[in-house]
């Protein structure tokens, strides 16, 4: 491993040359980055002054081969949980985007119902005068008994009745007729 002069050898290695992703050796050098500070304000807290550009160049240049590595797993790690923490947000959104259309769905379909209630009862109730009337036809038939047997015989009857006037009047024609030929026979005589 080469030695680094400063932040620039350091930003070069990491996103420009690194076959790794760009945003990972972003997030691993500002790990770095981030070590460094941590070590000035150390050394101003210790030294009550700030380091100086050689001091900066020098704690570069005495960074451990594994700096590297260790500032990638951290990057890593850190884009792992930064992208499952966005991943819940983004699902618990979803879940409640899901909830409130669902309850949206449930207050449309009860807007609805009331309307389709309206119809349905409409029409239950049309079917049940309908149902009654024809019960009342069906209990008046049932109830005159007015069967085609029944009518059939019904017509034999008055058919057999007019005969039987009719036989009569005729009889009676016969009589009348035979009564006034007898007058006629008589007027003759006389």
């Amino acid at each position: 491993m080469e030695k680094f002069s400063g932040s620039e050898d350091l930003y070069n290695e990491l996103v420009e040359n690194s076959d790794d992703h760009w945003l990972l050796g972003l997030v691993a050098f500002a790990v770095i980055e981030e070590q460094k500070i941590e070590w000035m304000k150390h050394q101003r807290a210790n030294n009550d002054a700030a380091p100086s550009y050689e001091e900066v160049q020098n704690w570069y240049e005495q960074q451990p081969e594994g700096v590297l590595l260790r500032a990638k797993d951290t990057a890593e790690a850190r884009l792992k949980d930064y992208s499952n923490d966005i991943i819940e947000l983004v699902l618990e959104e979803q879940r409640k985007e899901i909830e409130e259309s669902i309850i949206v769905n449930e207050i449309r379909e009860t807007k609805k119902f009331w309307p389709q209630f309206g119809v349905n009862l409409a029409g239950g109730f049309a079917s049940a005068l309908l149902f009654a009337a024809l019960l009342v036809i069906v209990a008046f038939f049932v109830l005159n008994d007015t069967s085609p047997v029944q009518i059939g015989a019904e017509l034999r009857e008055n058919l057999t009745i007019e005969e039987q006037q009719h036989g009569k009047e005729r009889s009676n024609e016969q009589k009348n007729s035979n009564g006034s030929i007898k007058s006629v026979e008589k007027q003759d005589s006389k």
